[in-house]
């Protein structure tokens, strides 16, 4: 569902991993607004962001849409359909023009021939996506908003900065563009963020660690 950032796994794999992957030629461009993969389609691929943002989301059946996650470079997405064999359960969609590498089941086998720990670290990687699903389930069942927020803050930063709008925000905690508004604007009073266009910077990490376990 949610696209899984290298770098949430060990130093040496995230450089590992990123330049295999950046090394393969089977690259796609894909302009803003451009769908990457639909969901309910079969999925034989999966993909490396090279370059640029994507949306990942769900639609309803009578056509809403929810935001799982903003990717940005260096993430996996859609690796979940590939591996079960099952329709995806997500959409795709270039925020940005974009760079995407496609990785199919052939080319996936004759990776993990000559690099054969590259099977234990799309494990691990894996594994690291379930364990934040299972947060923000949590999160979306227990959590006030503020909370939901500042821990979506955490889990989307990179290199203390978040690259999220107030619609991606609201969309992916599930509550509203002004609740969002009002609680960054707190947030930034309190010193904890501050912010800039399509750009957020946290300033207090462990108040936001406090505020979203509670």
């Amino acid at each position: 569902m949610q696209g899984v950032n290298l770098s949430h796994s060990g130093t040496e794999t995230k450089k590992d991993m990123q330049q295999i992957f950046e090394s393969l030629g089977t690259v796609r461009t894909f302009a803003k607004g451009e769908i990457i993969y639909r969901q309910g389609d079969f999925a034989s691929t999966f993909c490396y962001l090279k370059k640029g943002r994507v949306s990942v989301f769900m639609t309803s059946i009578d056509g809403m849409e929810k935001t799982l996650n903003t990717a940005s470079r260096g993430e996996l997405l859609g690796e979940g359909a590939f591996f079960d064999k099952k329709p995806r359960v997500s959409s795709a969609r270039a925020v940005t023009n974009c760079e995407v590498v496609m990785i199919d089941e052939q080319t996936l086998t004759n990776l993990f021939a000559k690099h054969p720990k590259l099977a234990f670290e799309l494990l691990e990687i894996l594994s690291n996506r379930i364990r934040l699903l299972s947060s923000q389930l949590d999160s979306m069942t227990f959590l006030q908003a503020d909370a939901r927020i500042a821990r979506l803050l955490l889990q989307s930063e990179k290199d203390g900065r978040v690259s999220l709008t107030h619609e991606e925000i609201a969309s992916a905690v599930g509550v509203s563009r002004v609740t969002v508004s009002k609680t960054l604007g707190k947030f930034s009073a309190n010193g904890d963020i501050s912010t800039a266009y399509r750009k957020i910077v946290i300033k207090n990490r462990e108040r936001l660690e406090e505020m979203s376990e509670m």
